[in-house]
């Protein structure tokens, strides 16, 4: 088999000299893609806001504590899978949590709140809450090693936050 590959290649070079060169050219173009295609407009940071707040105190922005928290949440629940043992778990969230106010219109569409006044105090009159929206999901396990646990730790991270497969990445320490 090798001898007849051999016999094809330097028939192809001496008498299809337009098709070798068309090879090399794509190939030539091809690699300068792949070379290039890191460069070009840069990814915008995630949104944050300027709220004041203990962990923005601490160097921590409010998408960055939500992660934190969600990612954390996820590892309690997946340590209770048989099999698993120690987990780590990284989120990365696209959007925050946000909550719409009743504006004063009454439409819910503000996002200051409205402050009413009754008899127990003052009270803020909420609309509706948009909950964070999860980009992406790592989880590294030892028990990764067995792929029906990877299946079931993959599986439980795609329920509880509700993403798709392809958004969950299980990997073996």
């Amino acid at each position: 088999m090798p001898s007849g590959y051999r016999e094809w290649w330097k028939k192809f070079v001496q008498q299809d000299r337009r098709g070798f060169v068309r090879l090399v050219v794509i190939g030539s173009v091809g690699v300068l893609l792949l070379g290039f295609g890191g460069f070009g407009i840069a990814r915008p940071s995630p949104p944050s806001s300027k709220g004041a707040s203990s962990s923005a105190a601490q160097g921590h922005s409010p998408l960055e504590t939500q992660e934190r928290q969600i990612a954390a949440q996820v590892g309690q629940i997946l340590r209770q899978i048989p099999g698993v043992t120690s987990v780590s778990v990284a989120v990365t969230l696209t959007r925050s949590i946000q909550s719409q106010y009743v504006d004063s219109s009454g439409a819910g569409n503000g996002t200051q709140p409205v402050v009413v006044s009754t008899n127990n105090g003052q009270m803020v009159v909420p609309f509706d809450q948009i909950g964070p929206s999860v980009g992406g999901v790592v989880v590294v396990a030892a028990a990764a090693k067995k792929p029906w646990i990877r299946a079931e730790i993959a599986q439980a991270v795609q329920t509880l936050l509700q993403i798709q497969p392809y958004q969950v990445l299980v990997l073996p320490n």
